[in-house]
């Protein structure tokens, strides 16, 4: 398909390895995506600026029966956040949110749905990292091996049929220089089944499912979002 640029939204539409040709030129300071998009548009000088000033990258992943879908967002100094997100190697697209909107755009991102709360008695559930490797695979095939198993290990906590259907993994990292010129990073993974949330903690070698209330879910993942007084500006 042919790369598609919207210029009400800022949004540019194409083949993954097409945006990403596009996404390069701009992080090299061209607005005009390499020739592919209109030269003199302030949205794209924006974006391009975005990426040629990143303080903050995050990496999202959101997975489950219905597909496997990756975001990967950068924030400038200049406010701007530019997404960029896959959905297969088909469609690809690029666009610009303010800044202010990031724990709105997040939550959209990976259709993030109110849940209901666990049991008090409920229990974590331990699983192997491998598990959690299968479940976030791009493949489908992979994916929907994974399932079963994880679906045992959560008998009496989630409704199987519903779970089965409609599962959803997602994982948020966070990267950033701290002031003190440290690389700093930060990751938060959930799962959601059916309506149960389960958080994932890692404790030495060993990872589990801690079931949680759905807020307890989304505030894990605006947790990876450092303060302004973290982050060192790349201007210097």
């Amino acid at each position: 398909m042919p790369i598609d640029y919207d210029q009400r939204t800022g949004t540019v539409r194409g083949r993954a390895a097409e945006i990403e040709t596009v996404h390069a030129a701009l992080a090299a300071g061209d607005p005009s995506g390499g020739g592919a998009l209109p030269q003199g548009d302030p949205i794209l000088e924006a974006l391009a600026q975005a990426l040629g000033t990143t303080m903050l990258t995050l990496e999202v992943s959101n997975s489950g029966p219905g597909g496997h879908q990756q975001h990967l967002l950068a924030v400038g100094t200049n406010a701007v956040i530019v997404r960029r997100s896959r959905a297969g190697d088909a469609l690809a697209e690029l666009v610009g949110v303010p800044f202010q909107v990031l724990p709105g755009a997040l939550t959209r991102l990976v259709n993030f749905l109110p849940g209901r709360a666990p049991a008090e008695d409920a229990a974590p559930v331990r699983l192997g990292a491998a598990q959690v490797t299968a479940l976030a695979s791009e493949d489908a095939e992979e994916r929907a091996a994974a399932w079963p198993a994880v679906q045992d290990l959560l008998s009496g906590l989630v409704e199987a049929d519903e779970a089965a259907a409609s599962w959803q993994l997602v994982r948020v990292h966070s990267a950033w220089t701290a002031t003190d010129g440290e690389p700093t990073e930060d990751l938060a993974v959930y799962l959601r089944a059916g309506e149960a949330y389960f958080v994932l903690v890692q404790e030495g070698e060993d990872l589990d499912l801690v079931p949680v209330p759905s807020i307890t879910a989304w505030e894990a993942m605006m947790h990876v979002l450092p303060g302004h007084q973290e982050i060192k500006d790349p201007r210097g």
